[in-house]
């Protein structure tokens, strides 16, 4: 019944190879151990028993003779048989006539003090036959002599040497397990591997093992690795082929430099950010003559004009970082570059610099009368992209432009704050909300397509100045103060104190930024005060941006498997053109992509970013990553990403 019971119990319950490996171990040397013990106390009992009856024999013999060779008197007989009977530990001593009849009998009655229990005397007693010898007198047999030794002095050391044997093979059998742990550990260590890579694979994430030097453990893992093996290929081939057409549909063949189209749909994107807050700049350049180059140069030549120029300002927006958070450049016709700046702190500074740079090249190109101006506007916030563009073409046209010469037209609109004009006091308002605690989560659904919700994203509201302002109003500033970990940190906080209590069913989803992700002591402050609220963390789900995981690889590679470790889960955000630039992302065990709106943004009337994103939700559902897509509203628009493969979309 109760081996019933526990093979019952081991089916309910879930067992791990090596402690199956154990249980197996252990029966057999429990097995070994009892059956050791069993065997030897029973040859030792058949020992005793043979020694016993043999000295019985030996000494009945002995006795039987010495009496043949005495008279044979009564007294003399009752005399030696009692000396015999009280030096020798016998049980009983019988001398009968041939008849049968008793003449001399000693028997021991009294019970001896063993330590022997009574169910070791019952189970082991020694039933051993007595010794016989025939007493003659003369030629003439006088009787018959019976001698039985006691039994019990021989219990008592076979019960003694039973309990020697039990603690030995006890000893042994400690020993053994002590041995066999160091082996069963030493074969099982293999198994670590696979199991961790077994889960590796649950989690998405498609890592490779060393090869172990057990025959199965080393199929098991060949055949795991060349999985691994197969899905790495897979991916980087398809990466290749995402980022050649990527590449050709986004970027001008020229010159590398965005496309019109790739252009209008980003700026489209930052005008929807604009809407709480303004914060960008757009600048227009345009080379005068650029077709006389051609005729007079040679096409040859133009080409290569056209190639150093997008190469030097390319080389002027990385020299000149400090001054704006983000830019794109792009060629968007024949002759006309456009740059637009995100945070720009001051379009006069850069648009002298530029002034600079390009006078000294022109100069390369007097025979031709080369010109290049250019204008810029601050973007304002109730702008559409036919506003800025058609602003920035009117200054440009407006401006007096001469054969040879560099010239600058600067709209005389500005981009102040409502709330402050300076630096520090954007730091003291925003440290102050987050000390006082003057703040508000906001959440974003992201749906899937049959309104099922996938997760919540979560934002953060401030109050500046008696008023709360959502990220997007302050996020630039706080980027440029150095205070976004300190913002992360606030969000994190109010996250446990709002959801702790009672921690929601679907996912929430937290951006990290990267100030966050690279200052050691706040990610680790933040992952640590999570892992004390280990039901909420495995609801989160953190937010990554892209360009983070491009440039920090290893870091972004570590922050993964210590989010996975604490149960939490890691997305990327603002996903598009560098997205075939990460390694191996089959084994980061992603959550989820979240797509740039720039792609998502009239994705109904671009060809090439549908077959582009098309090939994104193959290759991520392939590993098993959901896709979503960000700021998308167009019902169309909408309509279309469904045909891709898109798994939800986040309306903002």
């Amino acid at each position: 019944m109760a081996s019933f019971s526990l093979s019952k119990y081991l089916k309910k319950r879930k067992i791990t190879l090596r402690q199956e490996l154990w249980i197996a171990l252990l029966i057999v040397i429990f097995v070994g151990f009892i059956s050791s013990v069993l065997i030897s106390t029973d040859s030792a009992k058949s020992y005793f028993s043979t020694q016993l009856y043999l000295k019985n024999v030996d000494n009945a013999s002995s006795l039987a003779l010495m009496i043949s060779q005495l008279d044979k008197d009564p007294v003399e007989l009752e005399l030696l048989v009692s000396a015999t009977f009280d030096t020798g530990h016998y049980k009983r001593i019988e001398l009968q006539d041939p008849n049968g009849e008793v003449i001399v009998k000693r028997t021991f009655t009294d019970e001896l003090k063993a330590t022997a229990p009574q169910w070791f005397r019952s189970i082991y007693a020694l039933n051993v036959e007595p010794g016989v010898g025939q007493v003659n007198d003369g030629w003439q047999q006088f009787g018959t002599l019976f001698i039985e030794s006691h039994s019990q002095y021989a219990e008592q050391a076979l019960w003694e040497s039973a309990l020697k044997l039990f603690f030995s093979f006890l000893i042994v059998a400690f020993f053994a397990c002590i041995v066999s742990a160091y082996f069963l550990s030493r074969i099982l260590k293999p198994l670590d591997d696979v199991v961790y890579q077994a889960n590796a694979f649950g989690e998405k994430r498609f890592i490779k093992s060393s090869v172990p030097r057990t025959f199965e453990f080393a199929r098991l893992v060949q055949s795991m690795n060349q999985l691994s093996t197969r899905f790495s290929r897979i991916i980087k081939e398809d990466n290749k082929r995402l980022e050649e057409l990527r590449f050709k549909s986004q970027h001008d063949e020229l010159t590398g430099l965005a496309n019109r189209e790739y252009f209008g749909a980003t700026l489209e994107a930052h005008l929807q950010k604009s809407k709480d807050h303004a914060h960008g700049a757009l600048f227009l350049f345009r080379v005068v003559n650029l077709d006389r180059v051609s005729e007079e140069v040679g096409r040859v030549e133009m080409v290569n004009f056209l190639r150093r120029f997008s190469q030097m300002l390319v080389s002027f927006l990385e020299s000149n970082q400090e001054h704006f958070s983000e830019n794109y450049i792009a060629r968007i016709s024949h002759s006309d570059f456009t740059v637009l700046f995100s945070d720009i702190d001051d379009i006069q500074a850069i648009s002298e610099r530029i002034l600079l740079m390009h006078q000294s090249f022109v100069e390369e190109y007097k025979n031709v009368k080369l010109a290049i101006p250019h204008s810029c506007t601050y973007i304002q916030k109730d702008d559409t992209r036919f506003d800025v563009l058609k602003r920035v073409d009117e200054l440009l046209k407006a401006g007096n432009i001469k054969q040879g010469v560099v010239r600058a037209k600067i709209v005389e609109n500005t981009q102040k704050s409502n709330l402050f004009d300076d630096a520090d006091s954007w730091k003291i308002e925003i440290e102050s909300a987050l000390d006082n605690q003057t703040l508000e989560i906001n959440t974003y659904p992201v749906m899937s397509f049959s309104g099922q919700l996938i997760q919540s994203q979560l934002g953060l509201s401030l109050k500046l100045g008696g008023k709360l302002y959502r990220a997007s109003y302050y996020y630039q500033w706080a980027n440029r103060l150095k205070l976004l970990a300190r913002l992360d940190w606030g969000l994190i906080k109010a996250l446990v104190a709002q959801y702790n209590a009672e921690p929601p069913s679907e996912l929430i989803s937290v951006e990290l930024s990267a100030q966050t992700l690279l200052d050691d002591a706040a990610l680790a402050s933040i992952l640590t005060y999570l892992s004390a609220f280990p039901d909420l963390a495995s609801k989160i789900c953190f937010d990554i941006r892209e360009s983070i995981a491009v440039s920090e690889i290893e870091i972004f590679k570590d922050f993964c498997e210590q989010a996975r470790c604490m149960g939490a889960k890691v997305a990327l955000k603002r996903v598009g053109p560098e997205f075939t630039k990460i390694n191996k992302i089959q084994e980061f065990g992603l959550e989820m992509i979240k797509v740039d709106s720039v792609y998502g943004h009239n994705i109904s009337y671009s060809q090439d970013n549908q077959t582009f994103l098309r090939g994104v939700c193959t290759l991520a559902h392939s590993i098993g990553i959901k896709v979503v897509a960000q700021g998308v509203t167009s019902q169309d628009d909408i309509d279309t990403l469904i045909n891709l493969g898109f798994d939800g979309v986040i309306k903002e």
